[in-house]
């Protein structure tokens, strides 16, 4: 039987003065170069919804073991106003050039991020940089002009596909003003012009589910071209999980199966392909005995999980909120959550990587996790 064993784990990035600065790094987003060559980019602010969040890189050139801090993306010092960067997600092109898009918020409105009254969210700039040297530079962001006036979320990375074009999963949560019960809904969107345009928003099979709210899709590129994601899945209007469903695209994301349930109890997860149906996927698990991340494996293209198997990549029992001893309801659950979001990716010797963010010893930090599958 095929199983997964844990190499190593460390810090990608930690306050290394916590009583001089609070400075938290979240989100990070791994992506293989050549050889040994890893990066990562993540965010930097002084809370999860801070207002001084910006973009940063580390860089690993021992496959992920060691990790050295290269600074911002972009100066925000560059920036006209005051603007707040969150969410990276990086895709290497067959090319080599590097993509990342992630979204800014204008703090020159004071507004924060969701309405807390009906839990609504502002309007955000999605944009997207560009690197032809494996991230030791970037173009300045430019802000992407897409469908359903850009106010949708970008859950996960722009996707090469095999005709060359651009896929891009979106997320349409609720306006700012909007009382009625959550309820995030999937669309794609195509680009022929390498970002300079979009597509019309196309509705997934997940924006018609009435009785599902399947979210935070993190989709990835299998090794064929297809598009794959692991989705959190709720009751709408509720805290109610379901089991996490699967959803697989065709080689051009034409058409996609509809999401189905797997056996897997998770909320945030992200899928690493290893070929011949066997998949890995990272996951957060914030239910019962053992909350944290694990990492585990399925032989059958995400249907079924081994979950008797699994590696937890941390433990984040007594670490799992910030300053409360449960989850409050949204729109207040994400203020107060300690460790989130992971990532996986397959390095090019088949070592895979895991990374997510979380909190200990009061100070909220990016980690990683190396395992090998045999």
């Amino acid at each position: 039987m095929t199983k997964l064993h844990l190499l190593d784990d460390g810090v990608i990035y930690r306050n290394p003065d916590p009583g001089f600065k609070a400075e938290c790094a979240f989100l990070p987003n791994v992506v293989p170069l050549d050889g040994d060559e890893v990066i990562c980019v993540y965010r930097i602010g002084q809370a999860f919804y801070s207002t001084d969040g910006t973009l940063n890189v580390a860089r690993s050139t021992d496959g992920g073991r060691t990790w050295s801090q290269e600074g911002r993306v972009w100066d925000v010092a560059n920036d006209d106003r005051p603007y707040s960067y969150s969410a990276p997600h990086t895709f290497r092109l067959s090319d080599g050039t590097l993509v990342l898009n992630a979204f800014r918020l204008d703090y020159s409105d004071p507004r924060p991020q969701f309405n807390p009254e009906t839990g609504g969210i502002r309007k955000s700039e999605k944009i997207i940089l560009f690197s032809n040297d494996d991230g030791r530079s970037w173009t300045p962001p430019q802000i992407m002009d897409l469908p359903l006036d850009s106010e949708p979320d970008t859950p996960s990375s722009i996707i090469e596909l095999n005709d060359g074009r651009w896929w891009l999963g979106l997320e349409f949560w609720k306006r700012w003003d909007d009382t009625s019960p959550l309820h995030i809904k999937g669309y794609s969107t195509f680009s022929d012009d390498r970002g300079e345009t979009w597509s019309e928003a196309i509705p997934l099979e997940s924006a018609s589910d009435a009785g599902k709210m399947l979210s935070h899709s993190r989709y990835v590129r299998m090794l064929d071209g297809r598009i794959a994601a692991l989705q959190w899945t709720q009751k709408p209007g509720t805290a109610e999980d379901f089991p996490a469903h699967i959803t697989i695209s065709n080689a051009d994301a034409s058409e996609w199966s509809y999401p189905a349930a797997t056996n897997l109890m998770a909320q945030t997860c992200w899928i690493a392909d290893l070929g011949d149906g066997l998949m890995a996927a990272a996951y957060t698990d914030r239910e019962g005995m053992n909350p944290g991340i694990n990492v585990v494996l399925s032989a059958d293209e995400g249907r079924t999980w081994d979950v008797d198997n699994q590696v937890q990549v941390w433990d984040a029992v007594g670490q799992e909120y910030l300053g409360v001893d449960r989850v409050p309801e949204y729109p207040k659950s994400h203020d107060n959550i300690a460790f989130g979001k992971p990532n996986l990716a397959r390095l090019n010797d088949g070592t895979l990587i895991a990374s997510w963010w979380c909190t200990q010893a009061s100070v909220t930090h990016s980690r990683f996790a190396r395992l090998r599958v045999e």
